[in-house]
């Protein structure tokens, strides 16, 4: 990070935060290099990556009078500049080897908790309940005795206060769970997806994969079913990222395989998953009033918290 850094320094700080990185979206854009963007009940309409999935400061939040500086913009900048050498790799189907399996790992697992789906579907929710737990009087007393079994001595007005501290943090900054959040639930969600098996799918002829302001997607299998909205660390859990309209990255359990090249129906099947895993939008290198029909039916139905990743 420290080049990144020091050049950011030198410059103005970037207000306009990506939140799929470019990178991805570029890749499915048309011959004539237009991204095509679909929403509940609105007409497709033509763009280019650099206008999509962004917010201003997204990144950013302010706290007793520090900001953050572009500090997680410029670390996402940089696994997203490691992710750029490994991508062909994946797309060409090459042997990944450690050092690449790590930096793709830490690529998928922040390019699912920075999005705006994690931010308003859990990590609100994970603040209102934390507000609540530590409103109760027994929070206090429970940590003081589970720090005291790990040998530290805390008065209970000390964690009081810290408490209180948080909860007006939270109140302050209300993007300040989330991004602050990201390094560490980036680290676990990589740890899990480093367990699995990796494999590059083709769309077959006449058939081509879409994205989402959603992009990385999991289904629990069973049997022929999948699941959506399973937990990373389960182990029949399948992760899978659209990589191009023609290639899908898929983590899966050690015992399960994939078909090189995946059969018609299995890409309405992901491109399904995408649509429901989607936030806000739908992405894709064509105009299809079939994908708009798909995307006023069923854009958003995977809902974190409420029927998908219930325990996060």
């Amino acid at each position: 990070m420290g080049s990144v850094g020091s050049a950011r320094s030198r410059q103005k700080a970037t207000r306009r935060e990506h939140i799929v990185p470019r990178l991805l979206l570029a890749n499915f854009t048309d011959s004539n290099g237009i991204l095509w963007v679909y929403a509940k009940d609105k007409r497709v309409r033509e763009s280019i990556p650099e206008s999509e999935c962004w917010e201003k400061d997204f990144y950013e939040y302010e706290l007793n009078g520090r900001s953050t500086k572009n500090k997680y913009e410029d670390w996402l900048a940089t696994i997203e500049a490691n992710a750029c050498k490994v991508l062909p790799i994946l797309t060409n189907r090459q042997q990944v080897n450690q050092q690449d399996a790590v930096v793709w790992s830490a690529f998928v697992a922040s390019l699912f908790v920075r999005t705006r789906k994690v931010r308003k579907q859990i990590s609100d929710a994970m603040v209102r309940k934390f507000k609540q737990q530590t409103e109760d009087p027994d929070f206090i007393r429970n940590m003081q005795y589970e720090l005291l079994q790990q040998g530290e001595l805390c008065y209970a007005d000390d964690l009081k206060r810290d408490a209180e501290n948080l909860r007006a943090a939270m109140d302050a900054s209300p993007s300040f769970y989330h991004v602050s959040g990201l390094p560490h639930q980036s680290a676990s969600l990589a740890e899990a997806l480093m367990r699995k098996k990796w494999h590059t799918v083709d769309a077959p002829a006449g058939k081509c994969f879409l994205i989402s302001d959603c992009p990385v997607m999991t289904a629990e299998l069973q049997g022929n079913l999948g699941l959506p909205g399973a937990g990373f660390g389960k182990a029949n859990t399948a992760v899978l990222v659209p990589l191009t309209p023609q290639k899908l990255f898929v983590a899966s359990p050690h015992d399960r395989s994939c078909r090189i090249v995946a059969e018609p129906r299995a890409v309405d099947t992901v491109n399904l998953l995408t649509v429901r895993f989607a936030h806000r939008n739908v992405y894709g290198s064509l105009n299809s009033a079939d994908i708009q029909s798909l995307v006023d039916l069923e854009i958003d139905q995977v809902v974190f918290g409420r029927n998908a990743f219930l325990k996060a």
